[in-house]
């Protein structure tokens, strides 16, 4: 019986921990890219916000593509909406969900 609890409890561990892992989407316009830090700055309903890209980070053009391009893809362009997928730490980028490219007859 003991032994019973005692693997309950770790699954239930297990479950708790990978919730908080888990990554969480943040919507928001872009307001800086600096790609020399590899760092997107971005607000959100919550402000400001800096965002770290690594090199596992996966930019997604909006029909599922990937741009090979990535923190310097032109799409990142100041006042693009993007859709972000944040790390559990609350400051890594595992993926960039890029807008369709501007024309450049409009604005």
């Amino acid at each position: 019986m003991l032994r019973h609890s005692i693997a309950g409890s770790l699954v239930l561990l297990v479950l708790a921990g990978s919730v908080l892992a888990a990554d969480k989407e943040v919507k928001g316009k872009i307001v800086k890219v600096d790609a020399k830090k590899n760092v997107i700055t971005v607000m959100t309903e919550d402000g400001k916000k800096e965002y770290d890209v690594n090199k596992e980070t996966k930019f997604i053009g909006p029909r599922g593509g990937i741009s090979d391009k990535g923190i310097e893809d032109d799409r990142l362009e100041v006042g693009a909406e993007v859709t972000l997928k944040v790390a559990g730490n609350n400051r890594t980028l595992h993926e960039v969900h890029l807008p369709e490219r501007r024309s450049k007859d409009k604005p």
